[in-house]
C-alpha cells in the first residue's frame, strides 16, 4: 500500500463519524478536486494528495490554536505511513496555509500546492455541494435558514470567528465572495461554474419565499 493510499484510510476511519460538514465525504470530494486541479496546473501530486487527505485533521475547532501550529494529528498520520520526511514538512506548510480564516487576515503566501488544495477546499464550499453543506451546517447550529431581517455584514477574520447567521445570510457573508479567491486557472473555471449555480439557487429562493426586494438587490452584482 502506497503512503498515500495508507493516509486516505487512516483519515477515512478517523472522520467517519464527523457531522458538520467537515466529515470524510468533504474531505474525500477535496482531494479528488484537488487531484483534478494538480493535475492541471502541473503541482507536486505527493504534496497535493497529502495536504488535500489532512487538511481538517488539525482544525483548531478540533486542536485549538497551538495545534493548528504544530499538526500533531497530520504528523502522525504521515508517520505512521512512513511518509519521508522531507515531504511530510512540504505537506505541513500548505497546511498551515489553508483556510478562509486566514485568507482573511491577508498573511497566507502559498505555494503552487497550497493554492491547488486551497482552492479545491474553497470550491466544495460553493456550487450545488456547497449549498447542501450550508444548510446541513447552519440548520446543525441552530442558526436556522433564512432571516429576511439578518441582512449581511462584512467580515473580519475575528468576527468570520463568531459565526452565527442563519444559512441565507452566509451566502453573502462568504461563499459568494469565494469565486474571486481562486488562485489557479483551473480553480477560476470551476468556481465559475458553481458560482452561477449559487446565484441561480438564491435567485429562485428569494421568490419562493416572497423575500423582501432588497435580497434580490443584494444578490444583483453577483449575477
Amino acid at each position: 500500500m502506497s503512503y498515500v493510499a495508507h493516509v486516505a484510510a487512516a483519515v477515512e476511519d478517523h472522520f467517519r463519524q464527523e457531522g458538520t460538514g467537515h466529515d470524510w465525504q468533504h474531505i474525500y470530494r477535496v482531494w479528488q478536486t484537488a487531484i483534478k486541479l494538480g493535475g492541471e496546473e502541473g503541482a507536486n501530486m505527493d504534496i497535493v494528495n497529502l495536504a488535500a487527505l489532512l487538511h481538517e485533521a488539525d482544525d483548531y475547532k478540533l486542536v485549538g490554536a497551538e495545534g493548528e501550529k504544530t499538526l500533531p494529528n497530520a504528523r502522525k498520520f504521515m508517520a505512521d505511513a512512513n511518509v519521508p520526511q522531507p515531504v511530510a514538512e512540504d505537506v505541513c506548510t500548505v497546511i498551515r496555509s489553508i483556510g478562509y480564516r486566514k485568507t482573511l487576515a491577508g498573511d497566507v503566501t502559498r505555494s503552487l500546492e497550497g493554492n491547488v488544495v486551497s482552492d479545491a477546499d474553497m470550491l466544495d464550499a460553493i456550487g450545488a455541494v456547497g449549498i447542501a453543506r450550508t444548510f446541513t451546517y447552519c440548520g446543525g447550529k441552530g442558526f436556522g435558514m433564512f432571516l429576511p431581517d439578518a441582512l449581511p455584514q462584512e467580515k473580519t477574520k475575528d468576527s468570520y470567528m463568531q459565526g452565527g447567521a442563519p444559512s441565507v445570510t452566509h451566502f453573502f457573508e462568504k461563499l459568494l465572495k469565494l469565486r474571486t479567491l481562486m488562485q489557479t486557472a483551473s480553480g477560476k473555471t470551476e468556481a465559475d461554474i458553481r458560482h452561477q449555480r449559487m446565484v441561480a439557487f438564491l435567485d429562485n429562493f428569494f421568490t419562493e419565499a416572497n423575500a423582501p426586494q432588497v435580497w434580490k438587490d443584494l444578490l444583483q452584482p453577483y449575477s
